[in-house]
């Protein structure tokens, strides 16, 4: 509860005995509070009361005991109170429900889990999310996801319901564009508007590029939940709706990731929670086969390695084995960008994206090392670290991958984003 100017206070008035379906009302209260994300919630079993009816019902004299009267109360955010009022609504047959404003004074509470329990899905996304109606042509796309740096775009009908979802794999995949949306925007401008003038005459539109209905996350779903979601469906971003399926943001895992190692940052001594089950140290989750190259490796040698990796990326190590570097076929674009003319740029681009090799790399590679092409020094983190450390290295340096080395310094493995969210999600 990350707002409390504006919390209410709600009171559900119910019988012990109550149902649904055969189900306990209270039971189903709580469980529906539980995974709106309400940090918490009490349950006040009475002594006596009367309702409507005027039946009198006591435990102080020969009374049956699931005739008591059962109070559930909770204090919220107006905006999840205002969210999870017609669930209450729909369960409540008999009874009554009444909310007040509150003034919370303090609120305190422990940690559970990675993620802070009091947190949603909302409080983490990002909001006012570029869209585009299913008849928004590929041009128009095209220009939302290079110039705004996005890697996703909800495709939204009248009065904002998803109905489908573009990404760069899309595109890709539907032969509209020959160059993913991250090599992109790695090219000169004048190079990235020529590709966008190639596709003004197309004819696909959004509903012919779209993957139509996909996976969504509720704007109150709990951060644990949404982490295990994300993981399940192999996700790095996804849109975010409201109890009406309305678009209301984005939700990536950077953003997910952030939460946590701000949670660190602000308990330096607490070690981080982790779900039972979950890998304790990075050795324990960390791929252990990275693409590797020598620091002395002629650079095409190296960039053919590179390409063979679905990461994209290969580790540069010395002779000891000792990380000297990282090279990614991004680092490759932009030094080449300073050197090839633009026409000779599209074509190494399209090479790095599965095309055929240009003549042009002959030229750029001659006499040239993986040591001249990759970013140093590079950031790694040891093996028996802790998951926690991995996280806090990830987010300060804001880099998607970290080598993993042993004592000694060797390379033994390498750690993305992917598999430190999976290790953070909740388990079914």
């Amino acid at each position: 509860m990350s707002d409390t100017s504006a919390a209410r206070q709600v009171w559900i008035y119910i019988g012990e005995g109550d149902s649904n379906n055969g189900q306990s009302v209270a039971q189903q209260i709580l469980y529906a509070l539980r995974e709106a994300g309400c940090p918490g919630a009490t349950m006040l079993r009475g002594v006596g009361g009367y309702g409507v009816h005027n039946v009198l019902h006591s435990d102080l004299a020969i009374e049956i005991a699931s005739h008591l009267p059962l109070v559930i109360t909770f204090i919220d955010r107006a905006d999840r109170v205002a969210q999870v009022l017609p669930t209450l609504h729909d369960l409540v047959h008999e009874g009554m429900i009444a909310v007040s404003p509150v003034e919370v004074v303090l609120y305190s509470h422990r940690i559970g889990g990675p993620f802070p329990r009091h947190l949603m899905v909302s409080d983490v996304m990002s909001r006012n999310v570029a869209s585009v109606n299913p008849e928004a042509p590929i041009s128009q796309i095209v220009t939302l996801l290079i110039e705004r740096g996005l890697r996703a775009l909800p495709v939204v009908a009248t009065g904002g319901r998803v109905v489908g979802i573009i990404t760069d794999g899309d595109l890709l995949s539907r032969g509209t564009m020959g160059l993913s949306l991250r090599l992109q925007r790695s090219l000169p401008i004048s190079e990235r508007a020529a590709q966008i003038d190639d596709l003004v005459d197309l004819p696909q539109h959004a509903t012919d590029l779209m993957t139509p209905d996909p996976e969504t996350l509720s704007d109150t779903l709990p951060l644990a939940q949404a982490a295990a979601m994300m993981s399940a469906h192999n996700r790095k971003r996804m849109p975010v709706v409201d109890i009406d399926g309305v678009l209301v943001g984005m939700v990536s895992r950077y953003d997910l990731l952030m939460t946590v190692a701000e949670g660190l940052r602000q308990r330096p001594d607490e070690p981080l929670d982790l779900p039972a089950g979950a890998p304790a140290t990075v050795g324990e989750m960390m791929l252990t086969n990275p693409p590797v190259v020598r620091a002395d490796t002629p650079l095409a040698e190296a960039l053919d390695a590179l390409l063979e990796s679905p990461l994209r990326r290969a580790v540069v190590i010395n002779a000891d084995r000792t990380v000297a570097g990282i090279i990614t076929d991004g680092d490759v674009l932009r030094r080449a960008a300073r050197r090839l003319p633009g026409g000779a740029i599209s074509r190494l681009a399209a090479w790095l994206n599965g095309g055929e090799r240009p003549a042009e790399l002959q030229l750029e590679g001659r006499g040239r090392v993986a040591a001249d092409t990759m970013t140093a020094p590079v950031v790694t983190v040891h093996a028996n670290a802790p998951v926690a450390e991995a996280i806090r290295l990830m987010m300060a340096h804001k880099v998607k991958a970290l080598p993993v080395v042993d004592g000694d310094g060797s390379l033994v493995g390498i750690v993305g984003r992917a598999g430190v969210l999976a290790a953070l999600g909740e388990k079914a």
